[in-house]
This record gives C-alpha cells, structure tokens and sequence, in this order.
C-alpha cells in the first residue's frame, strides 16, 4: 500500500473518531438517532485500523517478520472485537453498562496494538518518527488506563454513581478520555505527514547523501 492511500486511511481514522465524540453526547442509555450514529462511526472507526495495521506491518515484516506479524494479527483481534460491539449495541444484544464494560479491554487492546506496532515501525522503517511515537503514546493511555481499573474497578455507567470512585478508577477513566482526544490528531498528523513532499538531499564529498 502507498504512502498516499495509507495517508488516506490515516485522515478517516481521524474523521471517525471525531464523528463518534461529536455523536456521543446525551443520555448514552436511550438508542436513538444519536446512539445509532455513535455505533456506525465506531464500526468505521474501528475498520478504518485495518489498511493502517496493513501498512505498519508490510513496512516492518522484512527486518521484524515474527514481531510485525503478532502485532498485525492483535490489532484484527482488537478491531474485530470493536466492530463486534458496536453491531451488537445497534441492534440491542447489549445494554449500554455490557456495552461500556466490554469496550474497555478492547480500546487496551487496540492500545497494545498501537504501541507495538509504531515502536517497531519507528525502529525498522522510514515511516515518519513523531506522529508513531505520538500514537504510541496514546496506544500506551489506553493500556494503562486498563490496568489502572484493575487495580482500582471500572467507573460506574450509572448517573446516580458518577463522581470520584477511588484514586485508581479515576486516573484511568483520565488516561481512558486523554488517549480518545488525542487520537483523532494522531490520524490528521500522520495522514498530513505521509503526503508531505520528500526531504531534499545534497550530495556531500565521497559520495554519501544526507538530508538538509
């Protein structure tokens, strides 16, 4: 896959993952038009993944084949399992409270997935350094955002229960709701780059080429 249609894949990420906080708003427990939407974002949000999760592992397969393969696979995992619920909610097999508890080891999955998947991308690969590691960043958020409600429970999906919960459960639900912000910048900053034009080089003496 091309830089460009990776650049592409890179900005609907983006797009979807704007779409669904704009469409998360309101009571999250009443299915309307709202929810409904909400669902259908997450489904494209989710599979849009898929050409990105292609093209990380088709850059690092030649120098990192086993390491880039696991992490190709754990991202479908991930991504299908996001597309599973988001389905499932739509058409009513899940409560909302199901809904919320299941999609939270999910988004820790998909943050697994980010952060192995750019590391190795950043270290055997010309992709560019800074939005991988920024991704990587908000892949790692989501992880420990799941380890954090390990130790301290999940935040509660009831109205009557919100308000602080424990140090633990609140920080994750902080590290859970930074990483989501964070990542639609993530798809614009590396869809932005990818179409950047290439880095001029100069030929020093002796042959060698290095960029200005």
């Amino acid at each position: 896959m091309s830089r460009r249609y990776t650049a592409v894949a890179a900005y609907a990420n983006a797009a979807f993952a704007l779409a669904q906080i704009m469409t998360s708003g309101g009571d999250p427990k009443q299915n309307g038009v709202a929810g409904l939407l909400n669902n259908a974002f997450g489904i494209l949000w989710a599979l849009s993944f898929v050409p990105l999760a292609w093209s990380f592992y088709r850059a690092s397969r030649v120098r990192a084949d086993i390491v880039s393969a696991c992490a190709f696979a754990f991202g479908l995992a991930g991504f299908g399992a996001a597309v599973f619920l988001e389905s499932a909610k739509a058409i009513g097999s899940l409560t909302f409270d199901q809904y919320t508890v299941a999609y939270y080891p999910v988004l820790g999955a998909i943050g697994v997935w980010l952060v192995i998947a750019e590391v190795v991308a950043v270290m055997e690969t010309d992709l560019p350094r800074a939005p991988l590691a920024y991704g990587a960043v908000a892949g790692a958020l989501w992880f420990f955002a799941n380890v954090l409600f390990g130790v301290g429970g999940l935040p509660s999906t009831s109205a009557a229960a919100a308000g602080s919960l424990n140090d633990a459960t609140d920080g994750g639900s902080l590290l859970l709701e930074t990483a989501l912000l964070m990542q639609p910048f993530w798809g614009l900053w590396l869809g932005r780059t990818l179409l950047a034009p290439p880095v001029p080089t100069a030929t020093r003496p002796g042959g060698d080429r290095t960029g200005l």
